[in-house]
C-alpha cells in the first residue's frame, strides 16, 4: 500500500468535502440533478490529487482541502478534465496548460507559498452582489413549505445545532462572508414570497443584520448593503407600492429586486406590463431608488417560465434610461449549454440576453447590468463553458457592467469562487474567434467590485480606507491565524463553531481596532 494510501485509511470516515464541488449544487431555489459520470470522475481525480498533494506536504487531506493549494488541486483538475472531454478518466496531475476555450492558470498545488500569493487576496474591492441567509424563528418554515424544505438542503453536514437553520442564520453569515472570505461589501437579498409571512428575510431582518454588522465595525464601513424585494403581483398593488414607500422611508433600500416569474397560480408578470410592471419602476423612480434588478434565468419550482426571460428588462431599460436594470444570473440556465453567441438559438440562457439587447438597441455599458450569481459557480468546472459565458457578458453587456455575485452562503463561504475567478483565463483563441476579451487584472477588478462600486455609488477608495481599519478586518487577521494553525478550517467552519461561539468570538472584535 502506498504513502498516500495508508494516510487515506487514517482519515475520518467518508470523502472530504471539496471547496468546489463539480456537477449541479443548489441554491436553494431549484433540485439540482444528480452528479454525472464525468462529475464523479472530476470529484475523485480531484481527492486523489490532493491525497498524494497532503501526504507531500505532512497534512491529513481534509485540512489540505482547505487552503489555497487545494483549491488549486481542485482547479487543475478541471482542467484536465476540460482536456479529456467526455466521461474518461481523468488523471489527477497538476497542469496550467489547456486546449479548452478557458483555463485556470494555478502553481504546483504542493507549492504553499505560490497558491498563496496567486490565490489569495490582491487587495481588490469585493463586493458580492448577491448573498442570503435566513431567520430560523420565523412563520415562513411554516408558511413557505417547500422554500423552507430547499433551504434545509443547504445546511452544512457539519452542522451540528440542534436546530438546522441555525447554521444558515445572520452569524453564519458575517462569518462565512467577511471572516472566511476576501469579500468587502455585501448586497444581502431574499428568496421568493409572497409577503413577510412567508419570507425567509423579511424587511426589518435584514435591517438587523446591517445593525450586527455596523457595530462591527469600528471604521464605520458600509459592509451590508439591503434589497427590498417585492411581490407587486399578489394582493393589492397599491399596498405593496405603499410597502415600497415605507422601506424607503428608512433610509436603507439600495435595490429594490423582483423575481417576474413567481406569481399566484404559477402566473408571473411583465416588467413592461402597464398593470403590474410599469407602476413598480415609476414609483422605485419617484422615491429615488435608480436600481431595480430582475431574477432572469434558473427557473425556480413553480415558476411561470414565459416570464422567465430578459425580454421585458431590456425593455424597461430603453424605457428608463435614467434607471439601472440588473439581470440576476445572467439569465442563465443549466439545461443550455453555453457556447458562442447564436441568434438562432437565444430563447434562453446568456444567449436570450445578448438578443433582447439586440432587439432593444441597448449598447454596451448601458443601463442594463449582469449578476454572476450560480452562474459562474455553476459553469466554472466547464472552464469553456465559463468562457463563453463570461466573454458574451463582458463583450456585450459590457466590461463596466457585469457584476460579482456569489449567491452566498447558500454554498458556504464565497472565498474558493473568488479564488477561481483570479486564476482563471480565456484562451487567445476564443477571444480572436469571438472578440472576447482578456482577463487582466484590471479588468477582474473591475467585475469583483469596482463595477458595483459605481453602479451603487460607493468610493472605492473611502471604502477600502474605512474597512482596512475596522473591527471585522482585525477578526479577519485573527480568523486567518488560527486557519494556519489548523485551529479551524477556512470554509467549512460553520459545523465546528456553534453559533454560541462565533457570537461570542464576533462580539469580543466590537471595539475599534488601532493598525
Amino acid at each position: 500500500m502506498s504513502r498516500w494510501r495508508r494516510r487515506l485509511a487514517q482519515e475520518p470516515d467518508g470523502d472530504p468535502a471539496l471547496p468546489l464541488v463539480p456537477g449541479p449544487v443548489s441554491n436553494g431555489e431549484f433540485v439540482p440533478a444528480p452528479p454525472t459520470r464525468r462529475d464523479e470522475a472530476v470529484r475523485q481525480a480531484a481527492l486523489d490529487r490532493a491525497a498524494v498533494a497532503a501526504d507531500r506536504l505532512g497534512i491529513d487531506r481534509r485540512r489540505f482541502l482547505q487552503t489555497s493549494g487545494g483549491v488549486a488541486a481542485v482547479l487543475a483538475t478541471y482542467n484536465l478534465a476540460a482536456c479529456s472531454g467526455g466521461g474518461g478518466q481523468v488523471v489527477a496531475r497538476s497542469t496550467t496548460t489547456t486546449t479548452a476555450g478557458g483555463t485556470f492558470e494555478v502553481p504546483d498545488p504542493e507549492d504553499t507559498a505560490a497558491c498563496e500569493s496567486t490565490l489569495a487576496s490582491q487587495g481588490e474591492l469585493v463586493i458580492d452582489v448577491h448573498t442570503h441567509h435566513v431567520v430560523p424563528d420565523g412563520p415562513w418554515r411554516q408558511n413557505a413549505a417547500r422554500i423552507a424544505d430547499m433551504v434545509r438542503g443547504l445546511v452544512p453536514a457539519a452542522c451540528t445545532e440542534a436546530d438546522p437553520f441555525r447554521c444558515l442564520d445572520r452569524t453564519a453569515y458575517l462569518h462565512d462572508l467577511f471572516l472566511a472570505s476576501d469579500t468587502t461589501v455585501a448586497l444581502l437579498t431574499d428568496v421568493p414570497g409572497s409577503g413577510p409571512e412567508d419570507q425567509a428575510l423579511p424587511w426589518e431582518a435584514k435591517r438587523e443584520t446591517r445593525r450586527l454588522a455596523e457595530q462591527l465595525t469600528a471604521g464605520g464601513a458600509p459592509r451590508v448593503l439591503l434589497h427590498d424585494v417585492l411581490a407587486p403581483n399578489f394582493g393589492d398593488l397599491q399596498a405593496r407600492l405603499d410597502g415600497m414607500a415605507a422601506t424607503v422611508a428608512t433610509g436603507q433600500v439600495t435595490t429594490f429586486k423582483v423575481y417576474t416569474a413567481w406569481g399566484p397560480g404559477r402566473r408571473g408578470f411583465a416588467l413592461d406590463d402597464p398593470a403590474i410592471g410599469l407602476p413598480v419602476i415609476e414609483q422605485a423612480r419617484s422615491l429615488g431608488v435608480k436600481v431595480l434588478c430582475a431574477h432572469k434565468g434558473l427557473p425556480l419550482m413553480e415558476f411561470d417560465r414565459t416570464h422567465n426571460g430578459p425580454g421585458d428588462l431590456a425593455a424597461v431599460a430603453a424605457l428608463y434610461p435614467d434607471m439601472q436594470f440588473v439581470v440576476f444570473h445572467s439569465a442563465y440556465e443549466r439545461e443550455t449549454p453555453e457556447g458562442p453567441y447564436d441568434p438562432a438559438r437565444a430563447s434562453v440562457g446568456v444567449n436570450s440576453l445578448v438578443k433582447a439587447l439586440d432587439d432593444h438597441g441597448i449598447p454596451p455599458n448601458a443601463n442594463v447590468w449582469a449578476e454572476l450569481g450560480t452562474t459562474w459557480r455553476d459553469t466554472l468546472g466547464s472552464p469553456t463553458e465559463a468562457a463563453h459565458v463570461l466573454g458574451k457578458l463582458l463583450r456585450r453587456v459590457g466590461e463596466d457592467r457585469v457584476l460579482w455575485g456569489t449567491d452566498s452562503i447558500w454554498y458556504g463561504s464565497p472565498q474558493p469562487q473568488i479564488m477561481a475567478f483570479r486564476a482563471f483565463q480565456i484562451s487567445a483563441e476564443l477571444q480572436e474567434r469571438h472578440g472576447y476579451p482578456a482577463l487582466t487584472d484590471e479588468l477582474k477588478r473591475k467585475v469583483l467590485g469596482l463595477n458595483a462600486a459605481r453602479l451603487f455609488g460607493l468610493d472605492p477608495l473611502a471604502v477600502r480606507c474605512a474597512v482596512d481599519a475596522d473591527g471585522l478586518t482585525a477578526a479577519r487577521a485573527e480568523h486567518a491565524s488560527m486557519v494556519r494553525e489548523g485551529a479551524i478550517t477556512p470554509w467549512q467552519a460553520r459545523g465546528p463553531m456553534t453559533r454560541r461561539e462565533v457570537v461570542g468570538w464576533l462580539a469580543s472584535m466590537r471595539t475599534p481596532w488601532t493598525p
